[in-house]
């Protein structure tokens, strides 16, 4: 039986060795195989949870952003509802009315008086010289009326500033705050710069103010309600961009240097794993610490501060240069609309926007004209004045320093996340998404108008509604207001609700690929 089973084989070896081979290599195909299939499986597998990791990190990120703008809109309220004090004005002509008719002041002296009686206004234009042309037919200016003074806070602020050695501290430490407040009237800054004291200063504003006639209140009022309104508008939406952008720039890298750091971990553990394995009973492995030690972008606690600190220009300087900007436009297209003149909603809405195209563009010297950069308003222009916001921020003299010695730079990223800002301040894309985020807050200002000023009779006739002018000063008061003090705050929420603004924080989120490898 022996012998014939071996003599079976062997007349068919052959034929059982390609058996033999065919099943060998099915069984080595079907490991390899499955060993593909299973390294696939766990390749989808970390890239899903990259990706999911990646769209966590976002999301918190965006979560993150109403947070921190809402933590800085009471500084700029601040800062925007004393020096444009509507409702001290708004006091200051109400007892001057009731004087005038001889009634002793025993009312409350927080009721608006905007809205108060109609005989005024109507005394107002009968006295004023604003005429009584109609909202329709008062002179455009054009376009070449929108260049204007090219003075600025920021440029004010930029002449005002010394340059500081790179080696002195102390000196850029002691910088005069006066420079950062409001101008109110050259009278006032000049009283300030001779060393007069404040009751003097304060002596002669008062008497200054008491000999305005109720035409000069008025017509202040009027343009100071339509210019906070609109500083409050740009005013946010900037404050609310550059916010989206730090977070958004802070967070890429934050993702970067955990994606970096688990790699390394991950490399770390594959050469202990080599050290422990047979093979390193015979041989020494060779030192590999170079090569897992990369030299990681890590932003530090106190880089972070600096570049956060940045956002102290806009609530201290650069809302100034969007006010001037603001009030030049409101002065030449409210200068030639009567109080006394009745506004329907498009009304209003197309003297906004003409605002709007005055502080939006200028006129080159070419007498060409072109949009705004606003980047000046939001990152300090200079060295100097961009040590003297991180000093102001708390920062250290020596860390403040951008670059004191031209053959280095004390913090590479520092200066890396500051110029990424400046270059995103000045692209397209973020010319683009300002410019919806301006169209939306002024839809989120007229909504406002609509629902509390532009009300409907109940008559049933379907006329628009007609309101004067001086009818709207109070809804433009306690609008502006509310903007600044509301929580929640409905103009921060409508921004960042946008998808153009998500769209410009994935697009800055996702520029690390041809940084990273």
């Amino acid at each position: 039986m022996l012998e014939s089973t071996k003599q079976y084989v062997y007349d068919r070896r052959k034929g059982l060795l390609k058996g033999a081979g065919y099943a060998g290599g099915l069984y080595l195909l079907s490991q390899y195989v499955a060993a593909r299939i299973e390294d696939f499986r766990e390749k989808i597998k970390q890239e899903r949870a990259a990706r999911e990791n990646l769209r966590r990190r976002f999301e918190q990120n965006q979560e993150d952003m109403n947070f921190t703008v809402m933590t800085l809109v009471p500084t700029l309220g601040k800062h925007i509802l004393q020096d444009m004090d509507v409702e001290a004005l708004t006091h200051e002509l109400q007892a001057k009315s009731k004087a005038s008719k001889g009634k002793p002041d025993r009312g409350s002296m927080s009721s608006s008086v905007l809205s108060s009686s109609a005989e005024i206004v109507q005394e107002h234009d009968a006295r004023s010289d604003l005429g009584s042309a109609s909202i329709l037919s008062y002179p455009d200016n054009g376009a070449a009326s929108m260049g204007g003074s090219t003075h600025s806070w920021v440029d004010e602020f930029a002449a005002q500033t010394p340059s500081y050695p790179p080696r002195i501290y102390p000196d850029a430490a002691d910088l005069s705050d006066s420079m950062l407040t409001t101008s109110s009237a050259p009278s006032t800054s000049a009283n300030t710069e001779s060393g007069s004291s404040e009751p003097a200063s304060s002596a002669e504003e008062s008497s200054a103010s008491s000999s305005r006639s109720k035409a000069e209140l008025w017509k202040e009022i009027k343009m100071l309600a339509f210019t906070r309104t609109l500083t409050v508008v740009y005013s946010l939406t900037l404050l609310t961009l550059f916010t989206q952008i730090q977070l958004t720039i802070l967070g890429r890298y934050k993702y970067i240097q955990s994606v970096l750091q688990q790699e390394r971990d991950e490399r770390m553990r594959e050469k202990l794993l080599d050290q422990v394995s047979i093979s390193s009973l015979f041989w020494d492995p060779p030192d590999t610490d170079e090569d897992v030690e990369e030299d990681l972008e890590t932003v530090s606690r106190e880089t972070e501060r600096k570049f956060l600190t940045l956002s102290w220009w806009i609530l201290h300087v650069g809302w100034k240069d969007v006010g001037e900007r603001v009030k030049r436009g409101v002065e030449e297209v409210f200068e030639g609309v009567s109080l006394k003149s009745k506004l329907t909603a498009m009304d209003l809405h197309r003297l906004i926007g003409d605002v709007r195209r005055r502080v939006e563009h200028e006129i080159t010297f070419e007498g060409t004209e072109r949009r705004v950069n606003f980047a000046s308003t939001l990152i300090p222009p200079t060295a100097e004045t961009l040590q003297h916001v991180l000093l102001k921020g708390g920062v250290s003299p020596y860390a403040s320093l951008t670059n004191p010695y031209p053959q280095s730079d004390p913090d590479p990223i520092f200066t890396a996340l500051l110029a990424e800002t400046r270059t995103l301040l000045s692209s397209s894309d973020f010319s683009f998404v300002l410019e919806v985020c301006l169209d939306r807050a002024t839809e989120v200002l007229f909504d406002g108008l609509r629902k509390n000023v532009f009300v409907e009779s109940g008559s049933g006739e379907e006329e628009e509604v007609r309101i004067r002018l001086a009818g709207l000063l109070p809804g433009l008061a306690r609008w502006s207001k509310l903007a600044l003090t509301a929580l929640p705050n409905e103009l921060v929420d409508g921004l960042l609700g946008l998808r153009e603004v998500t769209a410009l924080s994935a697009i800055v989120f996702s520029k690390f690929e041809d940084r990273f490898r």
